[in-house]
């Protein structure tokens, strides 16, 4: 007859073993069958039972785990999930309890409980999945592409090719702008089925943000990570049919090739991410590969952005103007405001270290307004000292941040209000890129403002490789001819063609010109035969402070440097 102990076994649901030291089957319970499919003869007087069982996954996992029971303290008891594979070749998940005990005559052994784990495991494996996943997408998600950078991360050795590349979509704004944000989320769904068309394992893709994916590559050589993301962003080029809509948009990528030993997850798609930034800086649909110099410009430009907010606090920026004279009689007709920045680390820095930095963020707004408001307080004090210049105007220059702002046109008028300057003393300067950025906006935009009474100056024109005819429903007072086409006027016959050609329609279209950069007595020359009216450069003078500019208008008869 059993005894009490063999009786509770027999009749558990658990699958019971009892082993000697050496690994032999000395028992084994009646649910084995249900478990694995073999019956307990099966197992009885053989060694090693679980070993043969465990899957090829498993088996290094499990002999360590038998190896620390068999040689630990006596009494000690352990468990490990693994998977074993059953009589008809399926795997099942099981969890095993195991501990060493002492039988009465003093002998030992190993007795392991294992219980069939399977479903718990493939509910976990689900829920883990689904933790991982992009619903929009069905892309793996940010946590998914942590995980795995993290891994890839501690197996890259040198000498070996991994690559990071993240990318993300150009003006995805403007069509959740034109459309509504569930275009875009279209718009994100499609640009995953193009790029998720594109990888085969072991590359990988993941959505880590709103418009951007992060691509994984590892054993790609750089020559074929920078293929594979061409070929991606061709298949981006190719429009999208949103529901009876054509939508065409570019995709732009950062690359980062072989990261550095002992870089976290977060600092290679920080590098991924700066290069992008690069990418996107002048145009769109273009990649860049990473440098370590992109991160100590990134730095800089970070420093800078915190920086700007205290310089405005602390009065750290201040103007200079830049003389517009006419060009027949060199009498002064308009000033420029220059924005400067006197830091406190770096001393005066160009504007082209700091504006784009401002430009790309919200703090254009308050440093434009500041501006304007500062050049608008400047020329009604320059007007009380010069009531004979009558026709002078102060021009001030626009980004476009500011002019996307709904109230802009409140702005300028209660600047105007509050400085007490006229409103056609004022010509607001905005870029030709910038004014084809988003045409019907801008249209709008300076409709309102011109309603004021303010004028408006197309700046830097030429260089946009827009027409003039282009710009004929934006209330235009003045063109400026860019600089890169003045400055080789004197040496180029091409350039003074384009000149010319710019000046005469203008005239057709009843605009002012003024010419930009005029450095040399010859552009000089060269531009009054050509009847352009106006025009600033070194030549006349450099962008100088408010006492300056007052002895230049103190001059009976501003003479031109020789």
């Amino acid at each position: 007859m059993p005894s009490f102990h063999q009786l509770i076994a027999d009749t558990s649901h658990h699958w019971e073993i009892l082993e000697d030291m050496a690994g032999r089957t000395e028992y084994c319970s009646p649910s084995c069958l249900a478990l694995t499919g073999f019956g307990p003869e099966h197992f009885l007087g053989r060694t090693d039972v679980l070993t043969g069982l465990a899957h090829s996954a498993s088996r290094g996992e499990l002999d360590e785990f038998l190896t620390g029971l068999r040689n630990g303290p006596t009494n000690m008891s352990k468990s490990l999930e693994l998977r074993i594979v059953t009589e008809d070749g399926l795997s099942r998940w099981v969890v095993c309890h195991a501990r060493r005990v002492t039988s009465s005559d003093g002998r030992m052994f190993l007795r392991a409980s294992l219980r069939d784990i399977s479903r718990r495991k493939a509910l976990d494996m689900e829920l883990k999945s689904s933790r991982l996943r992009d619903p929009v997408t069905g892309l793996y998600n940010r946590a998914w592409c942590m995980e795995t950078l993290q891994r890839q991360l501690k197996i890259h050795a040198p000498g070996t090719y991994f690559s990071v590349t993240v990318m993300d979509i150009d003006r995805l704004k403007k069509v959740n702008d034109t459309l509504g944000p569930a275009y875009g989320d279209e718009i994100i769904r499609m640009a995953a089925e193009r790029i998720a068309a594109t990888m085969a394992p072991p590359d990988s893709a993941s959505r880590i943000s709103g418009d951007g994916f992060a691509l994984l590559f590892p054993g790609k050589s750089p020559r074929e990570v920078i293929k594979h993301i061409k070929r991606i962003q061709a298949l981006m080029a190719a429009p999208f049919d949103l529901r009876g809509h054509e939508v065409t948009i570019t995709a732009s990528a950062g690359i980062v090739v072989s990261p550095m030993p002992g870089d976290k997850p977060e600092d290679v798609l920080r590098n991924a991410n700066i290069a992008l930034r690069r990418a996107k800086a002048n145009t769109h649909h273009r990649y860049k590969v990473f440098h370590s110099r992109m991160f100590i410009e990134s730095s800089r430009q970070m420093e800078i952005e915190i920086d700007l907010d205290a310089g405005l606090r602390n009065a750290e920026f201040f103007l200079e103007y830049q003389p517009i004279v006419c060009l027949e009689t060199k009498r002064l007709k308009s000033v420029e405001a220059l924005l400067r920045w006197n830091h406190p680390r770096h001393g005066v820095m160009r504007p082209d270290e700091f504006l784009p930095v401002a430009e790309a963020t919200d703090f254009i707004v308050p440093l434009g307004e500041w501006v304007l408001r500062r050049a608008c307080a400047d020329m009604v004090a320059l007007m009380a000292d010069h009531p004979e210049l009558t026709d002078l105007s102060m021009s001030v220059n626009i980004s476009a941040r500011q002019l996307a702002q709904h109230n802009i046109a409140e702005t300028v008028a209660e600047v105007l209000r509050e400085t007490g300057m006229e409103p056609t003393r004022l010509k607001l300067e905005l870029t030709e890129t910038m004014a084809m950025e988003n045409p019907a906006l801008t249209a709008q935009r300076l409709h309102t403002i011109k309603a004021l009474g303010v004028k408006i100056s197309i700046d830097d024109f030429g260089t946009g490789y827009s027409s003039l005819s282009s710009l004929q429903n934006f209330p235009i007072d003045t063109i400026k001819v860019d600089k890169s086409f003045v400055g080789k006027m004197d040496t180029s016959a091409e350039q003074r063609k384009i000149v010319r050609s710019v000046i005469s329609l203008a005239h057709s279209l009843d605009l002012d010109v003024v010419a930009e950069g005029i450095e040399m007595r010859e552009q000089w020359s060269m531009l009054k035969v050509l009847d352009c009216q106006s025009g600033q450069g070194f030549l006349f003078s450099h962008p100088v402070d408010m006492a300056k500019l007052r002895t230049f208008i103190c001059k009976a008869s501003p003479q031109v440097k020789q």
